[in-house]
């Protein structure tokens, strides 16, 4: 019996219907992607509690606990790993909620395998270990150690997913410079599709809030119009 591959996250697939886990099952799994499953909010609690997947594929339009209270949840209980939205609404405004409730992504159904597929490869990527580079941001009082994954800011921890750390090691990279929305995109989700420049910005808006920054008149993370981008301020050190 060959043995069980290990090196690829473990993806959970929420949805409540059967067809469409089986669909995604065999796309993920073909792709060397560990899947386990899930049909309710409920179980996708417990699935994650248990097995504490990677990567988080959540459809929205459940019975009961739907997707919007299931990413609820998921978050306030300490899950700080990928959750790509899965749903049949793709109007800019679910979008923007979804991103904005603590979404990473956000795919709408029917999708490609090759979409399906796509986030896996970003989660994988972003387990890889650190290389060399900055180690500390200093954004007034908050300190994010890249290494570590950790934030505080007066003392108290900052709760900040792996894309918004992923967001920070970009731009650690190239303080005060510009970072285009394409770059950012390239370099985080791994792929440049246009369509998608709003997911930078809603990622941009919440982890604003959380280092404190003003989006009405930022200090540490600059919105640059001319440049179709941002700058970050903060002092970087280490490396």
């Amino acid at each position: 019996m060959p043995k069980r591959n290990t090196t690829k996250p473990k993806i959970l697939i929420v949805d409540d219907d059967e067809a469409i886990r089986v669909t995604f099952e065999v796309a993920l799994s073909g792709a060397g992607y560990r899947v386990v499953e899930a049909g309710d909010g409920i179980e996708a609690l417990e699935v994650t509690r248990r097995e504490k997947p990677a990567l988080i594929l959540l459809d929205l339009d459940m019975p009961g606990v739907n997707g919007w209270q299931t990413l609820e949840r998921l978050r306030k209980n300490g899950f700080t790993q990928s959750v790509i939205i899965l749903t049949g609404h793709n109007r800019v405004e679910d979008r923007v909620k979804g991103l904005s409730a603590g979404a990473d992504d956000y795919l709408g159904k029917p999708c490609d395998h090759r979409e399906l597929i796509a986030p896996g490869h970003t989660v994988l990527r972003r387990s890889q270990p650190a290389v060399s580079g900055p180690t500390f941001i200093h954004l007034g009082p908050t300190i994010v150690d890249l290494k570590n994954r950790t934030a505080m800011q007066a003392g108290q921890p900052v709760r900040l997913t792996r894309t918004e750390y992923a967001i920070l090691e970009v731009f650690a990279r190239h303080p005060g410079e510009l970072v285009t929305r394409a770059a950012m995109l390239e370099n985080v989700w791994g792929y440049s599709r246009q369509a998608n420049t709003r997911t930078v910005d809603t990622h941009i808006w919440r982890l604003r809030q959380k280092i404190g920054d003003n989006a009405d008149v930022p200090r540490w993370i600059e919105t640059v119009s001319a440049g179709d981008g941002y700058r970050m301020m903060g002092e970087v050190t280490g490396g």
